[in-house]
């Protein structure tokens, strides 16, 4: 009667990928109407629409103008390499740039290379813009989880009873505390804003957008990524009732629902305890 009834692993994975597939298809409905209300699409065309003008300016403008300030600019499709004639040394757009601001165009070669430099839109206006995308791309990927995880694995489960989401209950899983008692609302919120949402999916997210868009940060992010999978391996095969970092955080176990006897509270569990002591002291002396 007080023995958790674990579950097998097939099960667990089977639930664990249903309710995987349901999130995220719920998520990527939030992400799509946050990005209509953001105008996302409106603002993802304008950095597009800078970055074209770059484009065509560099392939138009600066091999001719790379060439006069004593730069080799050698280009291959959409890559490019840019050394100093004299030394061979590696050197970079903006150099060749730099050269044609601070001569101003004065001479007839770069006249017109760099009046058309200044009609782009500035350097420093395209890079907020990204900078603004990244932001937006994250807040959207943020809330829209947010959201998601709250119907999903708060709002179902209070419904379904038993911390059960539509995966568990599929599959015959439950929550329960490692005593057997029933799990309390704050520790489902707890299990999904702590441990599912903050822990095992935003912070993953924040290191792949800084793996993907923050220099020097691509070897701590993969580190920290492996760490964490490796941590919720270990404790779910470690621990005694396979318990990974959520349901830790939460103090909640997964059970086999249909098996587990299940208290209502800590002295129900007392007296269910008390009263099987009594009836195995009663056996005792009855053999």
């Amino acid at each position: 009667m007080f023995e958790l009834k674990k579950i097998g692993f097939v099960k667990r994975a089977s639930a664990l990928l249903l309710d995987a597939i349901l999130l995220s298809v719920l998520a990527t409905g939030f992400i799509w109407i946050i990005s209509l209300i953001c105008n996302y699409s409106g603002e993802e065309a304008l950095a597009r629409q800078y970055f074209e003008e770059w484009e065509t300016f560099r392939k138009e403008e600066i091999p001719s103008v790379a060439d006069y300030y004593g730069f080799n600019y050698t280009e291959n499709g959409d890559d490019y390499t840019v050394t100093v004639k004299e030394t061979g040394a590696a050197a970079t757009l903006d150099d060749v740039v730099n050269k044609l601001k601070n001569s101003e165009g004065k001479d007839g070669q770069t006249k017109a290379a760099y009046d058309k430099y200044l009609a782009l839109t500035p350097a420093e206006k395209v890079n907020a813009q990204y900078q603004y995308l990244h932001t937006m791309l994250f807040m959207m990927v943020s809330v829209g989880s947010l959201l998601a995880y709250l119907i999903l694995e708060f709002i179902l489960p209070l419904c379904l009873k038993n911390g059960q989401t539509i995966g568990k209950k599929v599959f015959g899983i439950g929550l329960v505390r490692p005593n057997g008692v029933k799990v309390a609302p704050v520790a489902v919120f707890a299990r999904m804003l702590l441990g599912k949402y903050a822990v095992e999916t935003m912070f993953p997210v924040l290191l792949v957008f800084l793996f993907l868009f923050a220099q020097g940060a691509a070897l701590m992010s993969v580190i920290l990524l492996a760490a964490l999978f490796i941590l919720n391996v270990v404790l779910f095969f470690a621990t005694k009732n396979h318990t990974p970092i959520h349901d830790i955080l939460a103090y909640t176990v997964a059970v086999d629902i249909k098996l587990q006897v299940v208290f209502a509270s800590e002295d129900e569990l007392n007296e269910k305890k008390s009263q099987a002591h009594k009836e195995f002291i009663q056996s005792e002396k009855n053999v």
